[in-house]
């Protein structure tokens, strides 16, 4: 996953806007703190305040001393989030090329450098030293000194630093070849890209590959990808994992390995929710202890998406894990998949559950697996009858076609006209719908349905759309509901569109 991060932070977290020019004298790649250093002047004044009038100045502003409290932010995050509080009716505005005091003057847009918030809180706009010379752009500075904010004196201005962004993304493969791990924009005038391995070697390939590609390593800022920390930091997960109990989320049914590649299922045994992200990692067992699996260069830095997933209490769920990517082939000995997650609500004081799969490769292990399924949408529930069809309602027949039993509730989305429904997706049929005279009873049809059984329900819709006009409709029903284990999530819905005509 690239780091590439251009955001407007929540009250706790910095806000980082940050921006480039070209310059084209071919220097060297720039290391952590030379651009600061050389380039970064700022202008202004910060007002220095105590956490308690940062509290009493947001009370002020409308908030409220309960979510104050809930929040639990030591002072200096009560000053920042007071500071951010007081410029963000300037932020987009700046961003957008917009004036934000009396002179109608911006900063123009060839000497913006971008925005951020400080440590404190307090907005830093970036200007490009030839701004300062620049009449309208001057204005612009003057107005903002005057609102409290910090002026940054920077070498790039924003346009050439999403220039270079985009072109690193459009040659993302050379880029990781040339021994980048992730690139991406954080609050320095720069490009900050993360280099695996770290060495001058690799250094001078990456300086020599931006030349080539018409960069000027002078926007970029290289760091280290993969710290002594972050190995420290890896290698005491996979201990305290491997030293864990192992008998809550467990491997069930054939396990299947490569040295690519394996495929298991894993069954939830206790009654709450295994929630979990996803990453996970590899170890390997040697003289009696568990120690990660090293990475491919440029493969240490981190790429998992910020996604969450849920395996309920008794379901099963298969997973088909490709390592190749993260640690190439595998050569013969003993491994285990290693995942941590939380039972039911998340609190940051319980203890994390693992799901731990071991396995070994072999001298006959084959490369990899064959490819895994691709996912379709499951069907769960169908509709099998509809009848005794007036202008207020109707009734239908749903049967269960899952292997799971599904507390069922019908839904009503939408009836149309069939007329307009000859051309184009259901979805595109939006402007000619019914109007919906209640929402009271739009959720009906509650009832428990084992695998393999049907039921029946009245659909009542005459509170909903009063008494329908002779003629054929179509309606978009929502069926299904809570599975049973062992379905993995417990979510099992889908979608019906039946064909209806009133006499």
């Amino acid at each position: 996953m690239l780091k590439r991060f251009l955001c407007v932070a929540a009250v706790t977290a910095l806000m980082l806007f940050t921006s480039c020019a070209y310059d084209y004298d071919f220097s060297p790649v720039g290391t952590e703190g030379e651009i600061e250093e050389e380039i970064e002047v700022e202008f202004g004044e910060r007002e220095i305040i105590t956490s308690e009038d940062a509290r009493e100045r947001l009370l002020g502003m409308g908030w409220e001393t309960e979510w104050l409290e809930t929040l639990g932010m030591d002072d200096s995050m009560l000053i920042s989030m007071y500071n951010q509080s007081r410029f963000f009716e300037y932020t987009d505005r700046i961003y957008d090329g917009r004036p934000i005091g009396a002179s109608g003057e911006i900063i123009a847009p060839q000497y913006f450098g971008g925005l951020k918030f400080d440590e404190m809180g307090f907005l830093v706009v970036s200007v490009l030293s030839a701004g300062f010379d620049d009449y309208a752009t001057a204005a612009a500075i003057a107005e903002m000194l005057e609102k409290g904010i910090i002026i940054r004196r920077v070498q790039f201005n924003h346009r050439t630093l999403m220039g270079t962004i985009d072109r690193l993304n459009d040659m993302i493969d050379d880029v990781f070849a040339a021994g980048a791990s992730s690139w991406g924009m954080g609050a320095e005038n720069a490009i900050t890209v993360w280099l695996d391995p770290y060495t001058d070697e690799q250094k001078a390939i990456f300086n020599d590959f931006l030349i080539a590609n018409g960069i000027d390593p002078a926007v970029i800022l290289i760091q280290q990808a993969v710290t002594q920390e972050m190995l420290d930091w890896r290698a005491e997960r996979v201990a305290a994992a491997a030293a864990s109990s192992a008998n809550l989320i467990v491997p069930v049914r054939e396990l299947k390995v490569s040295r690519t590649g394996i495929a298991f299922s894993l069954q939830n045994t206790t009654g709450e929710s295994f929630n979990y992200g996803s990453p996970w990692d590899l170890a390997y067992y040697e003289n009696g202890n568990w120690l990660p699996v090293p990475h491919l260069p440029g493969a240490g830095g981190g790429d998992w998406t910020s996604i969450g997933f849920s395996l309920q209490g008794g379901g099963i769920q298969q997973y088909h894990i490709g390592f190749e990517w993260h640690f190439g082939e595998l050569s013969p000995g003993r491994y285990m998949f290693m995942r941590d997650g939380w039972l039911g609500e998340w609190n940051p004081d319980q203890d994390s559950v693992y799901a731990l799969v071991e396995f070994e490769i072999t001298p006959t292990t084959p490369i990899s697996l064959p490819p895994a399924a691709e996912e379709e949408w499951p069907v769960h529930i169908e509709v099998v009858e509809v009848s005794n069809v007036t202008s207020t309602g109707m009734n239908v027949v749903i049967e269960n076609v899952s292997p799971y039993d599904i507390d069922n509730r019908i839904q009503i989305i939408f009836i149309v006209p069939a007329e307009h429904t000859t051309v184009g997706e259901h979805w595109e049929w939006w402007e000619h719908h019914l109007p919906f005279l209640s929402f009271d009873d739009h959720m009906q049809g509650f009832g428990y349905i084992p695998s393999g059984e049907r039921a029946e329900f009245e659909l009542y819709l005459g509170n909903l759309f009063g008494e329908l006009a002779p003629g054929d409709y179509k309606i978009s029903l929502s069926i299904g509901g809570q599975a049973a284990p062992p379905h993995p999530t417990g979510w099992a819905f889908g979608d019906a569109l039946l064909p209806f005509t009133i006499n």
